[in-house]
């Protein structure tokens, strides 16, 4: 018996130690072939974690065939350490670590500028020297990814600049693969490294239909319509505002613009699938109703106008009595929640949202119904049921025509004529992760989306949405969107041909691998044409139907400048400045060109300004009225000057030293000396201004003279701009 004891204790602790070793659900069988001894030591021995990062602990994850260690590094709590934390994942089957991310916070400047004191090249270097080391077997399929577009920002900081290396397979792009280093410019650590590398089998190029065929597939295939486009806002429109609509040519394609290239066919995934892309961009409110104000308080003409326009409404039991008309409410349910609000999209449209609900349902009744009833017309807006109990993975019993039948049958009944100005839209674009049904069966809930048609052109998200519960057969949601709104006609657009040339200039069809994803996760690699934005670019599925410039969600169009890399300031004296602003995004107004020679204009320096204050992108599309009006708000011009007229040296001083708020310390007179020669030609008024911009590094005149109206090149702008920031550290 006492032997028996010492096995049973001898495996118990073995059993301890097991779990001890490997966290829980790291069985034997699943003994990882790195262990969590050797992911530490491959981590330390490749980065440098902070000695005050004391705290460390440890994980294990098994996902889609891969086992990783995660590591984290973090400093004790209470410690005074400025915080942050360490994190790395270690292949547990290769060894490779293909995650780390570095996030130490960094007392931010107090103007928020940044300028970074490691060159891109150096930051460059060290990023291939970590590549070189971490992921040398796999550099013969590696290429360095072009980065002319990457924005180096000024108006926050730290700066980081990013390195990509993409992932080549018989010479062949596969997009989602490859390395991404990130190296921070003011000290030149990496602050992320990630290793996307997608094991399976991919098929050969041999026996690829060529890119001109590519192209006529994409052209035979429609994968371009003709659409209107309401952009999304920030603001919500006021009373009697119309939001924009535009003519938009935009994906529209079950494939998502993707062709097979072995097959010469648009890749349509099947049900419960969807292959990686990349492609895409990709109730109630307002006040409630109250009783009138009997007091003598005056009211103003907006407010007699609301109190005129509510008293033409529907009451609360006319918009009960709207939904019952279309929908049963059972006897046992209550109507607990009301309100009166505006459309969001019609600010003239007050809308009743009405909800029932009963905590005892009897057989077959629903546990709650929400309505919506326009409140000036007392039409049905929506409603919504719940979805049949039993998730998504039982069956229905209504095929998808039986169930198409009754969504239109009642469409019919409650929007005679809106039915007969949409059409139905089958086209799923990106199919989300859903059980796979078994052959045969139905889904229990079968959607349709019907489009709303403006002069034959279709306006997807207007029209009707409807869910049928096949299960149960009824109708559980049931949607109009249908905005009173201005549409452009369709004259002086782009025909299907110009289109497509306008959108695959944008978007090349690029021979290219992506994988299938199922239900199981990855699955199979294949071989495709798919329309690729550049790097950097903000990827979009619409152009403009008239210009065919790429938008974006605001409707505006994409700026294809990024950053810039002028080919004039070759041996400029102020050729480091020059080039910082440009990768930054800032002085492009000749493109890749800067004339350092030129005379700048003060609206070109305003606005290179307000890009270093306030970032490139709100700054960029704002008119020459608005960049003075914000400069004057900053109180930057105090002098009358016009938008285009050159600046004179003690404007420029001027403005830099307003740049660094040191205004009123400019303006104190008698407190300043002035090195220059030409000193007496300074007013007092000029004189601190002048004298700052000396001590503090950013003018120096002639070295010995100022010359005040001297006239201001573009270059000596770009060298002050810079020195100034640097100031601003």
């Amino acid at each position: 018996m006492q032997k028996t004891g010492q096995k049973i204790t001898a495996c118990c602790l073995a059993v301890m130690l097991l779990i001890t070793f490997f966290p829980a659900g790291v069985l034997a069988a699943d003994k990882p072939a790195v262990s969590l001894e050797q992911a530490i030591k491959t981590v330390k021995e490749n980065f440098e974690i902070p000695p005050d990062y004391t705290n460390f602990t440890s994980a294990y994850n098994s996902f889609n065939n891969t086992r990783v260690w995660s590591l984290t590094w973090s400093a004790p709590q209470g410690t005074g350490a400025p915080g942050g934390s360490f994190n790395a994942q270690v292949d547990a089957g290769t060894g490779e670590v293909v995650n780390m991310n570095f996030l130490r916070p960094v007392k931010q400047p107090a103007q928020g500028v940044q300028i970074p004191a490691v060159s891109r090249t150096k930051a460059l270097q060290t990023a291939t020297d970590l590549l070189k080391r971490l992921a040398a077997k796999h550099l013969s399929e590696l290429q360095p990814a072009p980065d002319n577009n990457q924005v180096i920002p000024l108006n926050y900081g730290p700066v980081t600049y990013s390195f990509r290396w993409q992932r080549l397979i018989n010479g062949i792009p596969f997009p989602t693969d490859g390395v991404t280093i990130g190296i921070n410019g003011t000290d030149g650590r990496v602050v992320n490294y990630n290793l996307n590398w997608t094991k399976a089998s991919f098929p050969p190029a041999t026996g690829a239909i060529s890119a001109a065929k590519a192209r006529q597939v994409f052209d035979d295939a429609g994968m371009l319509q003709l659409q209107y486009f309401l952009p999304s806002r920030i603001r919500p429109l006021t009373a009697g505002e119309k939001a924009p609509v535009k003519l938009v040519y935009q994906i529209h394609n079950p494939s998502n613009g993707v062709i097979d290239a072995l097959t010469g066919k648009p890749l349509v995934p099947e049900s419960g699938k969807w292959i990686q892309n990349y492609g895409l961009p990709g109730g109630k409110g307002g006040a409630e109703m109250g009783g009138a104000d009997q007091a003598s308080t005056p009211l103003s003409p907006a407010e007699q106008k609301e109190i005129a326009k509510t008293a033409k409404l529907i009451s609360q039991d006319q918009a009960a009595a709207a939904v019952k008309k279309w929908l049963p409410i059972p006897d046992n349910m209550v109507l607990r929640d009301v309100g009166l609000g505006v459309d969001w999209q019609s600010p003239d449209i007050r809308i009743w949202s009405l909800s029932w609900n009963t905590t005892k349902p009897g057989a077959g009744e629903p546990q709650y119904i929400s309505a919506r009833v326009n409140a000036q017309t007392g039409e049905l807006i929506g409603f919504n049921l719940p979805y049949p109990n039993g998730g998504l993975e039982q069956s229905g019993g209504m095929d998808r025509p039986a169930a198409q039948k009754m969504a239109e049958d009642f469409l019919k009944q409650v929007q005679p004529q809106r039915f007969q100005e949409v059409k139905l839209d089958d086209i799923v674009q990106q199919p989300a992760p859903m059980p796979m049904l078994k052959a045969g069966q139905n889904p229990p809930v079968q959607n349709f989306n019907y489009v709303r048609l403006i002069n034959g052109i279709p306006f997807p998200g207007n029209g009707m949405t409807i869910a049928v519960d096949t299960v149960n057969k009824k109708i559980v949601s049931y949607n109009l969107n249908w905005p009173a709104l201005n549409f452009p006609a369709p004259d002086g657009i782009l025909g299907a041909k110009q289109a497509v040339d306008a959108f695959l200039k944008y978007r090349p069809l690029t021979l290219s691998y992506t994988q299938v994803f199922g239900p199981d996760g990855p699955g199979e690699a294949r071989l495709v044409y798919q329309p690729l934005a550049e790097p950097g670019m903000l990827v979009s599925n619409l152009i403009d139907a008239k210009t065919g410039a790429p938008l974006d969600w605001q409707g505006k169009p994409i700026s294809r400048s990024g950053a810039f890399h002028f080919n004039d300031i070759a041996g400029n004296f102020a050729e480091k400045e020059i080039n910082l602003l440009g990768q930054a995004g800032i002085f492009g107004e000749y493109g890749d060109a800067f004339h350092p020679n030129e005379k700048i204009t003060l609206i070109s320096l305003l606005r290179a300004m307000l890009m270093v204050k306030n970032g490139v992108e709100p700054t960029r599309d704002l008119t020459d009225q608005e960049i003075i009006k914000q400069a004057d708000d900053l109180g930057w011009l105090t002098e009358d000057q016009t938008p285009n007229a050159t600046v004179s040296r003690l404007t420029l001083a001027k403005l830099m030293v307003r740049l660094l708020d040191l205004d009123r310390a400019a303006r104190i007179k008698g407190i300043y000396v002035l090195p220059y020669k030409d000193a007496h030609a300074i007013s007092p008024d000029a004189t601190g201004y002048v004298a700052l911009t000396w001590g503090l590094g950013i003018i120096k005149g002639d070295g010995s003279n100022f010359n005040p109206d001297h006239l201001t090149t573009r270059a000596e702008a770009a060298a002050a701009l810079v020195r100034a920031l640097e100031v601003k550290q």
